[in-house]
Parts: C-alpha cells; structure tokens; sequence
C-alpha cells in the first residue's frame, strides 16, 4: 500500500500531533479566560487523547532520533526531575512509597526515551 510506508505516515502523525497540541492549548486558553466556553460543548481533554494517540503514531513511525541528541539529554532531566518534583510535593497519601516513587519518576522519561529509540 502507498500509505503503509513510515515516510509517508510520519509526516501526516508529526501534522496531527502539532495541530492536536496547538488546539488543546487555545482551547485550555479560552476555558481558562472564560469558564464554560468550551466545556459546555465539549471537553478539551479530546484533544490531549489526541496528541497522546498522534505522539504515540509518530514516534512509532520515525526511523531514527539522531537529531539533536543533546536537547533530547537535556529534556528527558528536565522532565524527570519535573516529575520527581511533583510527585513528592503531591505525594503526601503515599506516606512510606513517597521517596521511592519520587525516585521512580525520576528515572521514568529516560526509560520511555530509551524504548522509543529502540528498533
């Protein structure tokens, strides 16, 4: 099939992530200035499934991540220690787990990282 090649479907998965995103921010944008707006209609998070569901295809279909390694590097600390950070600050009903968890985020974007590379 014409379309079953990843240099076709990469392309449209990249435009639907990115169109997905920018929606799901002005959409949050406008619930956020005027309540109700939007969640009277229909729910913003549609299109976080969106990007989830893009993100996902995208990643799927991309041959290599050699681009920009460092910046990779640099986002896959930041989000670890991003999420570190708010599971301790949330994590008070954790009780005991709470530094163990803390711990586990910490690693979990490197984890992810490295299984969308792998082929």
């Amino acid at each position: 099939m014409f379309f079953s090649h990843p240099s076709f479907q990469e392309p449209i998965a990249r435009t639907g992530f990115f169109v997905s995103l920018v929606s799901y921010i002005f959409f949050w944008m406008c619930e956020l200035l005027r309540p109700g707006f939007v969640s009277r209609s229909f729910s913003v998070h549609v299109f976080l499934m969106a990007i989830i569901l893009f993100g996902c295809w995208w990643a799927s279909v991309v041959e290599e991540y050699t681009d920009r390694v460092r910046l990779q590097h640099t986002l896959v600390i930041f989000f670890g220690v991003f999420l570190s950070v708010i599971v301790w600050q949330t994590g008070r009903v954790f009780d005991v787990w709470r530094l163990p968890l803390a711990a586990l985020c910490l690693f979990v974007p490197f984890l992810t990282w490295r299984l969308m590379r792998y082929k």
